[in-house]
Parts: C-alpha cells; structure tokens; sequence
C-alpha cells in the first residue's frame, strides 16, 4: 500500500513537471527566426563589400532590399492563407529550401540581376514570408497562459540573429572571401531551418492538446458566425478602421527604420569609422531591439496597443537626431544603443493587437498577413529611399530627415486606435476575458451574418410592432 502510494505520487510528481509542447513550439520558433533572418537581418553589412567588388552604387545595392519587400507582399498574404488552411509545416520547410538555395547562389553572383534574383526573390521575400507571418500567430494559439512573455521571446529573439550574423558574416567575407562565406552560411542555415522546421505544429490541437494555461483560462466567446472564419466576414473585418489604422502604423514605422537599418554601417563608414566597427554599430541595434521586443510584447498584453504603439514610435523617432551629430564610431555606438532599445517595440505588438481585437477564433494568420504587407510596402520604401536620397545628394542627411518624418505620421494613427478594454486581472496571465467586452471579430461577424437571418430578423420585428 505504502509503494502504490509512493509511485502515485511520483507519477503525479511527473504529470506535474511535464514539458508542455508549447515550450518546444517557442523554442523552435526562436531559432527559426533567428536563422532565417541570417541574410535579411545583415543588409547593411553587404553594401560597402558590394561597392568596392563591383562598383556598384549604394541606390543601386538598395533595390535589392526593397525588392524582397516588395515580392514579399503577395508572399504574406498567399503564406497567411495557405498557413490558415493548411498548417505552417510544410511552408516551412519549404522557405528553408529556398532560403538555402538563395544564400548559397549569391556567392556565385557577377551581376547585379542576379543579386536581385538570390537576395531579393529566395531569401528575402518567398523564403522569409512564411516565418514571418506564420510564427507570431502559432504562438498566439499555443499560449493562453504567459502569451505576452511567449511573444516577447520570440521577438527579442530576431534581434540576435543580426547581432550574431552582421559581424560573422563581415569577418566571413575579409577572411574566406564573397563566395565562401555565403556557401558557409547556406549549410548552416539550411541545416537549421530543416530541422526546426518538422517540429512546428500550427495549433495544440494537431498534438491532440489545449493551448498552455488553457485548463485553468477562461475561454473566448465564440461566435457560430466565426467559425469556417468565411469570406464575407473577413471582407467586413477588412472595412472597420482599426484594421487599417494598424497597417498604416505598420507601414509609416517601418519606413522609418529600414532606412536605418539599411543604411547605418554606410552612414559610420562615410563619417569614417572602419567596417568592423560600423557591422558593431547593427549589431549594438540589434542587441537593444532584442530587449524592446521582449519588454514591448509582455507590456502589448498588459496594456494593449495604443499606448505601445505610441510610445514606441516616439522612442524610434527621438534617437535619429543624433545621426546629424554623429562623427565618431562612440556617437554611433550612442545612437544605436538607444534606438535599438526603442524600435523594436513597433514591430511586435501586432499579433497579440489581433488576439485581443478579433478573438482566437479570427482566422489571425490571414488578418496578419495584412498587416505585413503595410509593413513589406514600408521596409521597401525605405531601404531604397535610404540610398536613392544619398546618390542625389552625396550625403545622409537627408535620409536621416526622411526617417524621422515618416515614423513620426504614424504617431496620429496609434493614438486613434481603441483603447485596450480587457481587465489584466480577469484571468491568467496572457489571456483575454470574453466577458470583458466582445471580440471585434465577433462583433462584426454577427453583423455580416447571411441575409436570410436578417430578413428574419426584420419580418418578427414587423409583427411585433
């Protein structure tokens, strides 16, 4: 009796401490965005390697990276849907494979088409768009508990692919050589992107699971109107105007900071700090972002987004003066420290925005994918904006005025979204109380529900009256 006791307790002991897979999703969702950011994420770092190889001009090196952007768009919204239908896995693994493809053929390249073609259409935008839009909606769905602090993770985590991969990859091409370094990288990355890759699931219920904290949370009102998420509903869902206000505050935010992060490593080496020093500048960037990201995520779910948007394109904005001033790699090292600790909070908010706006329910990953493509149409501006007004006037300043008025006309925007409504200490951690006020997915669902049933609806009224 006393040994049956003893291996009950001990199995109950196990059950207790048992890893949920959520974790595991978190994880593999953190190394996936690191390693397919390992390209994109190190922009900056090709372009003064590129104009001396080639010769180049830095407008030129930038369509580049507006075009991954700009590909990228109907990637998003195509990666959204398919994920939303069909489950991420598979489009996972394959963008790794065009990730690789792409990473390894631009150490072949001799034209400039062809940088084009391996950066802008493998890597850049048809590899890159499925994690993008894909990862930060699985999440959403695997945690109800600690969903704030799930996202926080994995957002700070794309900010240590930069700091990992801009130095090694300049060290890769002043030591191995342009063609070496990047077949280096492709085997690495390749590797990485496969083998996380096949431990993703979309949903807890593919592992026959409830998300984390889902035993103990309160679970979100769910419309029958929402469910099979149709078409019509979303087209309604795509009219309301907190739905576009949030892709322009995307967009606006974006512009401002691809001309940066696009251009920074130039700006330090035009003032004449040196090319290791100048990559230290993009990774200092994305050391700080690593750190907004994950503050910004939890402080999403605490306190909804309008004030997280607000704040954080005042904080984007503010630390780009200090560009006009900067002569020496300390008032670089200055600036990114602070701009990389305030950024990051623009980007990361979004899909727990749409948890709280549109329920679990919403088809997220589709909704999403929208607002990437405000973001994509943003970060192409940019980074071509960043080099065509350097070639036109033969300096930055310019670029560095163009980032500070674009991120700033996203201000009027994040202070006209809605203000969060849903009481923090209404349930767990990371979850959002249904009786605290109705999803506006459900809201907009049961207006746009079939016709007959308002027909209905009219003809009782009529009678009655």
């Amino acid at each position: 009796m006393l040994a049956l006791a003893v291996g009950n307790r001990k199995v109950a002991a196990i059950k207790k401490f048992k890893l949920h897979y959520a974790w595991v999703i978190l994880f593999s969702a953190c190394v996936l965005n690191i390693a397919s950011r390992a390209d994109a994420g190190s922009f900056g770092v090709f372009v003064e390697p590129l104009v001396e190889i080639f010769g180049w001009s830095r407008g030129d090196i930038s369509v580049a990276y507006s075009l991954a952007f700009i590909v990228g768009l109907p990637a998003v919204v195509i990666m959204g849907w398919l994920g939303d239908r069909y489950g991420a896995r598979p489009l996972m693994i394959g963008a790794a494979m065009l990730i690789t493809a792409g990473t390894f053929l631009l150490g072949t390249i001799t034209e400039l088409w062809q940088f084009y073609v391996f950066y802008g259409f493998f890597v850049g935008s048809m590899g890159h768009a499925a994690y993008t839009v894909l990862l930060p909606v699985i999440l959403t769905r695997w945690f109800n508990r600690h969903m704030g602090l799930a996202v926080g993770i994995y957002w700070a985590a794309m900010g240590v692919g930069p700091m990992i991969f801009a130095p090694v990859f300049r060290w890769l091409i002043d030591t191995r050589g342009w063609e070496r370094a990047f077949t280096l990288i492709a085997i690495i990355v390749g590797s990485i992107l496969i083998t996380f890759s096949l431990l993703i699931r979309s949903s807890p219920r593919e592992k026959g699971l409830s998300p984390y904290g889902g035993e103990d949370s309160t679970s979100e009102p769910r419309s029958s109107a929402v469910s099979g998420a149709g078409t019509a509903s979303l087209h309604r869902i795509l009219s309301e105007r907190p739905v576009w206000l949030l892709i322009g505050i995307h967009h606006f935010g974006c512009v401002g900071h691809s001309v940066i992060l696009a251009h920074i490593v130039s700006m330090a080496i035009v003032q004449g700090v040196s090319g290791m020093e100048a990559a230290a500048v993009l990774s200092l960037i994305a050391g700080g972002s690593a750190v907004s990201r994950f503050a910004s995520a939890i402080l999403a779910d605490r306190f909804g987004g309008r004030i997280l948007l607000t704040a954080a394109l005042i904080g984007q904005c503010a630390p780009i003066f200090i560009l006009f001033f900067a002569q020496e790699a300390w008032g670089f090292y200055l600036f990114a420290l602070i701009f990389g600790l305030c950024y990051g909070g623009e980007m990361v908010g979004f899909p727990i925005i749409n948890r709280q706006l549109f329920g679990a329910a919403a088809p997220l990953g589709t909704i999403y994918s929208f607002q990437m493509v405000g973001a994509g149409t943003g970060m192409a501006l940019g980074g071509w904006l960043g080099g065509f007004l350097f070639d036109l006037s033969g300096a930055y300043n310019w670029s560095i005025v163009a980032a500070i008025l674009t991120t700033s006309l996203g201000l009027p925007m994040a202070l006209a979204l809605p203000r969060h409504k849903t009481p923090p200490a209404a349930g767990p951690p990371g979850t959002c109380d249904g009786r605290a006020s109705l999803s506006a997915w459900n809201r907009f669902a049961a207006s746009s529900s079939s016709p007959r049933r308002r027909s209905r609806t009219r003809t009782s009224s009529a009678r009655s009256s």
